[in-house]
C-alpha cells in the first residue's frame, strides 16, 4: 500500500507525502532499543546460568561447544545482525517518508525462513534436554536481538542526522511536521486523485510496534522462565496483538469515477480492500448513541436505500480532533502549502467559532474531505439503541465472540496441560498464527452478515506466489502431527495418543486466545451495510 502509489502522467498537486516521518522514527528506535535490551539481558541471564555449556547433537554423536567456541559464535552472529540492522534501517527510514506499509523484500523472507529452519532442525537433533535445549535457544536469539539493537541505533543516528544537516542547509521547517499524533495526511494528484491517511507520526510506529511485539512473543514462548501455561498465554496475545496491530490504512478518493477506496494493510491474511459506489449515497452523517450521552458515534455514507458505516479504525481517530492541533477549516492538506487542493469554505463560520460549537468534535478532516471531493452533504443525528442497531448488533456480536473465544482459550491453557516438545510447539506457534486471521475473518462474516466483502483479495494482489498463509498454517499442522507419530518404535504405544493430545490442547487455545483477538480487529476494520 504505497501512500504515493507510481503512475504515469500524474503530479503532485498539493500535500506532502510522509510529513512527520522524522518524528516518526524516534518511538520506533525506541521500541526497538528496549525490546533488543529485554531480549539481550534474557540471553545473557540464560548463558550465565549455564557454567558448562555442553551442546552434544545426534548427528554428530561427539560434538561439544566449548565456552570459547560458544563466544565466538556468539561474535560472529552479532556482528551479522549489526550488518542486517544496518540495511533493514534504510528500509524503515524508505517506509516513514513514504508513510506506506512495510513489505518484507524477498532476501529478507529467504533470510528468516532459513534461520527459522536451522532453529527446527537444531532443536529436533538435540537431546531432549531442558537446559541443552534452552542454550541452544538463547544461541539463536542473539541474531535477531542484535538486528533489533542495530536498527536502534542507526535509526536514531540517521534521522538525528538527517535533522542537523537539514537545519544546516536551512531547507527543513520543524513547524511543517505534525505535532499532533491524530492529524491526517492529504495528498492530492493531477488526476483528482485525494489519498488519505494517518501521518506517519500517526501510524508507522504502531506498525512496527507490531512487528517487535509479534517477534517477542515468540521470544516470551522459547525464553521466559515460567511455567508452560503462563508463558502459552502470555506469549500468543503479545503476538497476536503485534500481528493484528502490523498494518496501515488508506483511503483513496476518485471523484471522476465516485469511488471511495478503503485499503487495510497486514500480513497473514489480515490485508483487506473495500471499493464502495459512492454514487446511491446522499450525505456523510455522524449518528450519536443517545444512551450514551453522544460519546459514542459513526460516520455512515447514508442515502435513500441503504447505509455504509465506516470502519472504526479510520474514524474515531479524527472524531475530537482540535483544530489547534491540525490544519485550519480551509486547509487540509500539508500545512507548509499555500495551496489546498481540498479546500473548503464554512458559510459565515470563523474556524473560532467552530472549535466553541459544542458540535466542534464532529468537524472531522477526514469527514470534511470526503464531503468536499464527493460533494455530500453533512448531517448530524441522535439515534436510539434500536435504530442503531443495525451498527450494534454486529459489532457487539462480534465483540462478544472476541472475548469468548479469548476467555476460552486462556483457561485451555491455564487449566489443562500442554504439550513439552519445544521443536513441536514452536512449529505449531507459527501455524496458528498463520492461521488465525483467516478462520476470525470467516466467523466474523458469519456473526456479521452485512459486513462489506473485500473488493479483492488484497494479499493475493501483492504476494508473488498463489499460496494463502492459512494453507500454510494447515501444512504446518501436519507436520507438527507427522513428527510425533514416529516418536515411539512401539506402534501400539499410549504416548502417541497422549502427545497428541497434549498437541491438541495447546494448539486449541492458542487458536481460541489468537483467533478472538483477530475477530476484535476486524470489529473496527469492517464496513458495516444496511439496505433500508
Amino acid at each position: 500500500m504505497q501512500v504515493s502509489p507510481p503512475q504515469p502522467q500524474r503530479q503532485l498537486v498539493s500535500g506532502k507525502v510522509g510529513w512527520g516521518w522524522r518524528q516518526a522514527t524516534y518511538p520506533i528506535s525506541l521500541n526497538f532499543g528496549l525490546t533488543g535490551g529485554v531480549m539481550l539481558a534474557g540471553i545473557m541471564a540464560q548463558f550465565l546460568s549455564q557454567t558448562n555449556i555442553n551442546l552434544s547433537m545426534d548427528l554428530i554423536p561427539h560434538l561439544s561447544i566449548s565456552l570459547g567456541d560458544l563466544a565466538l559464535i556468539s561474535i560472529l552472529m552479532l556482528l551479522t545482525g549489526l550488518i542486517i540492522g544496518i540495511f533493514t534501517t534504510k528500509d524503515i527510514i524508505l517506509v516513514c517518508q513514504q508513510n506506506s506499509e512495510y513489505r518484507f523484500s524477498q532476501w529478507q523472507i529467504l533470510v528468516i525462513a532459513l534461520y527459522w529452519l536451522i532453529l527446527i532442525a537444531g532443536l529436533s537433533t538435540l537431546p531432549a534436554t531442558d537446559n541443552i535445549a534452552k542454550s541452544f535457544m538463547a544461541l539463536w536469539w542473539i541474531l535477531p536481538t542484535s538486528i533489533f539493537i542495530s536498527i536502534s541505533v542507526n535509526l536514531l543516528w540517521r534521522s538525528l542526522h538527517s535533522q542537523a544537516k537539514a537545519k544546516k542547509n536551512k531547507k527543513l521547517q520543524l513547524a511543517a511536521d505534525p505535532a499532533n499524533i491524530d492529524t491526517l495526511n492529504v495528498v492530492a494528484y493531477s488526476d483528482q486523485t485525494v489519498l488519505v491517511s494517518p501521518s506517519a507520526l500517526g501510524q508507522q510506529p504502531r506498525q512496527f510496534s507490531g512487528l517487535v511485539l509479534l517477534v517477542f512473543g515468540f521470544f516470551l514462548w522459547t525464553m521466559l522462565d515460567f511455567s508452560a501455561n503462563i508463558k502459552a498465554i502470555a506469549s500468543m496475545i503479545v503476538a497476536i496483538v503485534g500481528l493484528t496491530g502490523f498494518f496501515t490504512w488508506q483511503i483513496q478518493l476518485r471523484p471522476l469515477s465516485k469511488i471511495l477506496h478503503l485499503r487495510f494493510s497486514g500480513m497473514w491474511g489480515m490485508a483487506a480492500e473495500y471499493a464502495i459506489d459512492l454514487r446511491p449515497f446522499t450525505s456523510l452523517s455522524i449518528s450519536k448513541l443517545q444512551e450514551a450521552g453522544g460519546e459514542l458515534s459513526w460516520m455512515q455514507l447514508t442515502g435513500s436505500h441503504r447505509e455504509v458505516t465506516m470502519p472504526l479504525t479510520m474514524t474515531m481517530i479524527t472524531i475530537g480532533s482540535n483544530y489547534e492541533h491540525g490544519q485550519a477549516l480551509g486547509k487540509l492538506s500539508d500545512p507548509t502549502s499555500n495551496k489546498s487542493h481540498t479546500s473548503i469554505k464554512s458559510s459565515n463560520t470563523s474556524p473560532e467559532k467552530v472549535i466553541n460549537h459544542p458540535s466542534h468534535q464532529l468537524n472531522d478532516q477526514l469527514g470534511q474531505v470526503i464531503r468536499h471531493e464527493f460533494h455530500l452533504a453533512k448531517q448530524e443525528a441522535e439515534r436510539d439503541s434500536v435504530g442503531m442497531s443495525n451498527v450494534l448488533l454486529p459489532q457487539g456480536a462480534g465483540i462478544l465472540a472476541g472475548i469468548s473465544f479469548m476467555t476460552i482459550g486462556c483457561l485451555i491453557l491455564f487449566l489443562l496441560p500442554l504439550s513439552e516438545q519445544i521443536m513441536i510447539n514452536a512449529i505449531a506457534w507459527l501455524a496458528v498464527c498463520l492461521i488465525s486471521p483467516a478462520i476470525a475473518r470467516t466467523l466474523f462474516k458469519a456473526i456479521a452478515p452485512n459486513s462489506l466483502l473485500s473488493s479483492k483479495d488484497y494479499a493475493n494482489q501483492h504476494s508473488r506466489y498463489n499460496i494463502q498463509s492459512w494453507e500454510i498454517g494447515t501444512a504446518l499442522l501436519l507436520i507438527c502431527v507427522a513428527t510425533i507419530v514416529p516418536n515411539s518404535n512401539n506402534f501400539v504405544s499410549v504416548s502417541i495418543p497422549n502427545q497428541l493430545l497434549l498437541l491438541l490442547t495447546i494448539v486449541s487455545g492458542w487458536s481460541g486466545v489468537s483467533i478472538g483477538i483477530c475477530i476484535l480487529s476486524f470489529v473496527r476494520r469492517t464496513p458495516l451495510s444496511h439496505t433500508n
